[in-house]
C-alpha cells in the first residue's frame, strides 16, 4: 500500500474522528460524550483528536457543518426532481431524511441549548443555523416559483417555520411517538405550509361584486 503523505494522514484522521463522533454523540448525547470516548472509537489517543479539533464543541459544530452540507445538496437535488410545486413530495423526502439518522435532530437541539448559554458559542451555531435557513429557503423560492402563484410570506420565512415545527416535531415525538400522526408527520407539516407556499388564488367575482 502506498504510504499516505502528511497531509493525506491528517485528512484520513480527521475522517475517521468525525466518524467516531457521530457515533458517540448518537449514543450519549453531547453532554454524554467525551473527546476520550471518541477516541477510543476511532482507534487513537486523545492527542490525535486535539491535533484536528480544539475541543467537543468544536468537533460537533465541524459535525454540524458536514450535515448541513450533505442536507442542503439532498433538498436541491429533490427540489429539481420533483413535480412542479411537490411540497408534499419534499416533505416527505425530508422527513425519510431526518429519521434515517434516529436522535440526529435532538442532538442538535441539546447542543442548542448549550450553546446559548455561552455567547461566543451561541454566535457559531446562530451562523450554521443561517445557513441552513438559506439554502431551504432557497428551496422554498423553486418550489414557490414552480406553482405560479406568489407565496403569502416570504421563502426565509417559510424556512423558518418548517425547522421550527421540524424541531418541535422532534421533541413531541420523543415523548410520545404517536404524535402529530406519528408516521403521518410529513402530511402534517405539508398541510400547516402548503396554503403559505401556495395560497388560493382570488375567488371570481360575482355579479353582485361586480354592480
Amino acid at each position: 500500500m502506498k504510504r499516505l503523505s502528511r497531509t493525506q494522514q491528517a485528512e484520513r484522521n480527521r475522517g475517521l474522528v468525525l466518524d467516531a463522533a457521530r457515533t458517540v454523540f448518537l449514543s450519549r448525547g453531547y453532554q454524554g460524550a467525551t473527546l476520550e470516548q471518541i477516541a477510543d472509537e476511532a482507534g487513537f489517543s486523545k492527542g490525535v483528536v486535539y491535533s484536528q479539533f480544539d475541543s467537543k464543541a468544536d468537533l460537533f459544530l465541524a459535525l454540524l457543518e458536514a450535515r448541513i452540507s450533505e442536507r442542503a445538496a439532498e433538498n436541491a437535488r429533490v427540489a429539481d426532481s420533483l413535480p412542479d410545486g411537490d411540497l408534499p413530495g419534499f416533505f416527505d423526502n425530508a422527513t425519510r431524511g431526518d429519521q434515517a439518522t434516529p436522535g440526529w435532530q435532538l442532538l442538535v437541539i441539546e447542543f442548542r441549548v448549550h450553546a446559548a448559554r455561552d455567547p461566543q458559542l451561541s454566535r457559531r451555531y446562530a451562523a450554521a443555523h443561517a445557513r441552513t435557513v438559506e439554502a431551504l429557503a432557497a428551496v422554498f423560492e423553486k418550489v414557490c416559483a414552480s406553482s405560479g402563484r406568489a407565496p403569502g410570506v416570504p421563502p426565509r420565512t417559510l424556512a423558518e417555520l418548517a425547522l421550527a415545527l421540524s424541531a418541535g416535531a422532534a421533541l413531541e415525538l420523543a415523548a410520545n411517538p404517536d404524535a402529530l400522526g406519528g408516521p403521518q408527520l410529513a402530511a402534517q407539516i405539508t398541510q400547516v405550509l402548503e396554503p403559505l407556499v401556495r395560497p388560493a388564488p382570488p375567488a371570481a367575482a360575482t355579479e353582485s361584486d361586480r354592480s
